[in-house]
């Protein structure tokens, strides 16, 4: 495993751990049996969480920059395996960051700031009022009105319900997340088992080419017996000179 998977999947287990710490005040609003204290808990968890430093809304984006350089490093080979599954991983990260920037931070500023009509106007605060407004029309045997309401600030109701859907959405992030992590430790193992296969294949050819190598004389070993062959061919010329001087002498 290298840098680059080692920079998605610590992004991403950073994440988890901020989403653990939400998990504390989200599933008692949607996992367990309905408490005042439990929009109290979290309304003042996100508020806290928002109005945080600037060093702890650098580190969370900063962590979430980095799982997107570490997918793109990787998704750069453009591989068989790159290609599917981190293309996968980086959809699924994609889409985990557009539940955070579309429903989770827009409806933790509405928290912050209830009367901004500029963001109730974007919420979907309005779609519930509007729905409302139908409701009580229809049972007044009225037309349902045109405009809705945007100008009061957040019910209770209503800021339970913008809880809810945080919590929500805290949720399937999560499981978007489960889903990088599943795609990069298949990549792994694929990538495994293809070294493990490459492996098994080099020993076999190995083996091939020592057994071969035993039955019938390589270039080396022809190479020796060669020379071993003029070496003693010029031994006999040499003897055979000497004794011709010899004789010649006496």
């Amino acid at each position: 495993m290298g840098f680059r998977a080692g920079f998605v999947l610590s992004s991403t287990f950073f994440l988890y751990g901020v989403l653990f710490l939400c998990s504390v005040v989200d599933f008692p609003l949607i996992y367990h049996d309905w408490k005042p204290e439990s929009a109290d808990s979290a309304e003042t968890f996100y508020l806290s969480f928002f109005r945080a430093p600037t060093a702890i809304h650098a580190l969370l984006h900063g962590m979430v920059s980095l799982g997107l350089v570490g997918l793109l490093a990787k998704l750069h080979r453009w591989s068989e395996v790159a290609k599917y599954y981190d293309g996968g991983s980086l959809a699924l990260f994609v889409s985990a960051i557009c539940m955070y920037l579309g429903v989770v931070l827009p409806n933790v500023r509405l928290l912050s700031d209830p009367g901004n009509t500029v963001l109730l106007g974007r919420s979907s605060v309005i779609t519930q009022r509007r729905m409302a407004a139908d409701a009580i029309a229809k049972e007044a045997g009225l037309e349902p009105p045109e405009l809705v309401d945007i100008t009061s600030p957040l019910t209770p109701d209503e800021r339970i319900q913008g809880l809810r859907v945080i919590a929500a959405s805290n949720t399937i992030i999560m499981m978007l997340l489960a889903g990088v992590v599943l795609m990069q430790a298949t990549e792994w193992y694929l990538a495994h088992l293809d070294a493990a296969a490459a492996e098994k294949e080099r020993r076999r050819l190995m083996r091939e080419l020592a057994a071969s190598g035993g039955s019938t004389p390589g270039p080396s070993s022809s190479k020796a017996i060669a020379g071993e062959t003029s070496s003693s061919k010029t031994t006999a010329l040499e003897s055979s000179t000497g004794t011709e001087k010899l004789k010649k002498r006496s």
